[in-house]
This record gives C-alpha cells, structure tokens and sequence, in this order.
C-alpha cells in the first residue's frame, strides 16, 4: 500500500513545476472591445461560456483555435446564434453542449451577445 501512495503522490506531482506541458493550454488574456454590445456579450461570456470555450475543456472549440472556429463562423451569426440557444448534439443524440451553455437563466439577447463577443475575440486572437 505505502508503494501505491508513493507512486500515486509521484504521478500528482509530475509536471507541477510551474513548465508547461504538451496537454495542457495556457488561458488567453480576453480581449476588451468598446462597442456596447461586446462589452455585454463579454460579462456573459466570462460568466458562463469561459467555463468550456477558455480552453477547450469537453471538446469545446477553445476561443484561440481559429482553425477550430474558421467553419463555425463561415456558416453566420444566425447558425451560431442557433447552437448556443438550443444546444448541440451529437449523431448519437448525446449533448455536446447544453443550450444556453447550461445557464437557462440567460436570455436570447445576452447569449446572442456572448456569441457575438466570441466571434470577436476569435478574430481577434487570429490577427495577433
């Protein structure tokens, strides 16, 4: 038993150096935009959408992956607007994200709005 402690203890530490790794992301410092409806958009999105979009975490396009986003946003405000209401499922009808990012308390607006402030700072972190 105090064999597996030692070991389980050694793989827990492993890597918490303060270095990087390959399989872990560092989180992107959000941008600020002056335009009202981004500056609304941001607050919900830091409140609830950050949880998944940050980093990437549950196979959630993560906010600096262009690559990942480029599809996403070539289909339109209107598509983007639709998945984040309603939520996205997979072939097997499994939930890939919950509608409304799981906070049924946010209205269409302000989802529309956090939309639209991801939309930004994904082409925003494509020109830095």
């Amino acid at each position: 038993m105090r064999k597996l402690t030692t070991l389980g203890l050694i793989l827990c530490l492993t890597g918490c150096d303060g270095t990087e790794n390959n399989t872990t992301t560092a989180s992107p410092e959000m941008p600020r935009f002056d335009a009202t409806d981004l500056i609304v958009g941001r607050s919900t999105w830091m409140g609830t959408c950050r949880n998944c979009h940050l980093t990437g975490v549950s196979g959630a396009p993560a906010v600096a992956d262009y690559k990942a986003w480029r599809a996403r946003i070539d289909k339109g405000e209107q598509a983007l607007y639709s998945s984040a209401l309603n939520g996205i499922r997979d072939g097997a009808g499994d939930t890939r994200m919950p509608p409304r990012g799981g906070n049924d308390r946010l209205t269409d607006e302000q989802v529309k709005r956090a939309v639209d402030y991801m939309i930004a700072s994904v082409r925003h972190f494509n020109r830095s």
